[in-house]
């Protein structure tokens, strides 16, 4: 193997060592070297959801009943009992009776003709009366080159009688 590799890849480990303290993770993913934590330094969780069915997408758990949760992060995953050291005087706890919990899925994403033409269209969203209607339309005609198509959603034009 080439030794240029082999050290640029023993020092961009060693760096990302030396900057794990940096990175303030929280737990399960702490990555100190002692095992022992002081009671003020365990994190209760602000909300656990108990007794439903939870979708973990792990394979080695694709089930559970239970979640602990703390600022928007997830603490554990388990069945109730093994969560138990995560519930503080102040954690409120959700019983699910038996729903169903699936990941959060998040689609942001344009179909290309559409999203194209979205982009040339004249934005009429909000628009609630006729002149500011046509004062837009005027607009966008004075940027476009003599002989463009000027594209607006036909939903807009029914709101008013243009």
């Amino acid at each position: 193997m080439n030794l240029v590799v082999i050290l640029s890849a023993s020092i961009a480990l060693g760096l990302a060592v030396l900057y794990l303290p940096l990175l303030k993770l929280s737990p399960p993913f702490d990555f100190r070297l002692s095992s022992s934590k002081s009671a003020n330094q365990v994190p209760f969780a602000e909300l656990v959801l108990k007794n439903g069915v939870i979708f973990t997408s792990d394979s080695s758990l694709p089930f559970a009943d239970s979640m602990a949760v703390r600022n928007g992060r997830i603490l554990g995953v388990g069945n109730y009992s093994s969560l138990q050291g995560l519930i503080g005087n102040d954690t409120q706890e959700l019983n699910l009776q038996e729903k169903v919990v699936v990941p959060g899925f998040i689609d942001s994403h344009v179909h290309f003709i559409p999203g194209g033409l979205q982009m040339a269209r004249v934005e009429l969203r909000g628009v609630n009366q006729k002149a500011e209607f046509i004062n837009r339309v005027k607009e966008a005609v004075t940027k476009l080159p003599q002989g463009s198509w000027v594209l607006w959603s036909l939903v807009i034009s029914l709101v008013f009688d243009v």
